[in-house]
């Protein structure tokens, strides 16, 4: 038994007139008090109570130890107070990994709801959706697109793209709009690639009542700069396949979706990692839950991501796949 706790048992004693009345108090048997007392009274090499059968009193010794005794156990029910406040508190900075575009699109817009949430927090964001980053680069969380390899990290599912073939409106009534799915092989069409991916992107696929077709593009353009990409598109340099960008540049007319009648196959899914700890840290609880939030904030319409629903279960870091997917 520690001296904090024969202190409290001293304390009650003295405040309910009996060990009985202390022992209810701790829920413990008298016997159990009665014991803590005679410790502490060994301990300190005093007399802490004048016993009979009637009353309990303080001897001199006793009360001097008993007013040291409440001051300590307050500034112990203190100092536990402040260490629960300080941890449910939201607080420190909050490392993240996150590509431009989420950063863009997702994060930014929303970041004055988060600052007057918690207005204790720090952000801090990399420029990085490498996994390994989370180490290297000391990362609470990394919003990863595609699927991360194997590792001990939880994610959580935000969503998923949805593509499709947009072109501007200056660029259709230059060059027309396809009216099916192998017209266009006849456009100029611009392809994103990111460096490490393997896959041919400059086939794009599309689907309409069970029937599914493949379309080899020929490009005049291929790179890795997804939102120059964009530009290119909105500028009429020709016919993207893309998901996940900013929807406002359809609802300004600025980007037209073709072959409405024709649907695309979801392509790279998002996530938010993060390390498995028992009681995570309230500044990365915070934080998941806010890009969670932003997320399903985003594109409500679902024009270019498909949501996953805020109720959804964490769950371990899918396996590895071999080279994260580059889909657009």
């Amino acid at each position: 038994m520690d001296q904090s706790r024969r202190l409290e048992m001293l304390v009650k004693a003295a405040d309910s007139g009996s060990f009985a009345a202390a022992a209810k108090l701790m829920d413990l048997t008298p016997s159990a008090v009665s014991r803590g007392i005679g410790e502490l009274e060994r301990s300190l090499k005093v007399s802490l109570f004048n016993r009979t059968t009637r009353q309990l009193r303080l001897t001199e010794d006793g009360a001097q130890i008993y007013a040291r005794a409440t001051d300590i156990l307050a500034r112990m029910a203190e100092l536990e107070a402040s260490t629960v406040n300080r941890h449910s508190r939201v607080s420190g900075t909050v490392r993240v990994g996150v590509l431009a575009p989420l950063s863009r699109y997702v994060l930014m817009p929303h970041l004055p709801t988060l600052q007057s949430r918690h207005p204790d927090l720090r952000v801090e964001t990399r420029l990085t959706q490498d996994p390994n980053d989370m180490q290297a680069e000391n990362l609470d969380v990394l919003l990863h697109v595609g699927e991360p390899p194997s590792s001990r990290l939880i994610a959580q599912r935000l969503g998923q793209g949805r593509p499709a073939a947009y072109a501007s409106p200056d660029y259709l009534r230059r060059c027309g709009e396809p009216a099916e799915p192998d017209d266009l092989s006849r456009h100029r069409c611009l392809v994103f690639r990111r460096p490490w991916s393997t896959q041919h992107h400059d086939q794009w696929n599309f689907e309409r009542e069970g029937v599914r077709k493949t379309v080899a593009v020929a490009p005049i353009l291929i790179t890795p700069d997804r939102e120059g990409l964009i530009v290119a598109a909105m500028a009429g340099a020709g016919v993207m396949y893309m998901a996940c960008f900013d929807p406002a540049f359809l609802a300004a007319g600025r980007l037209v979706r073709l072959l409405p009648d024709w649907s695309c196959p979801a392509s790279f899914n998002i996530y938010a990692l993060y390390r498995r700890n028992k009681i995570p840290a309230p500044r990365v609880s915070a934080f998941i839950q806010f890009v969670r939030e932003a997320f399903a904030a985003f594109d409500p319409q679902e024009q270019t991501v498909l949501h996953t629903s805020l109720t959804a279960e964490r769950s371990a870091v899918p396996g590895a796949t071999g080279s994260l997917p580059g889909a657009p």
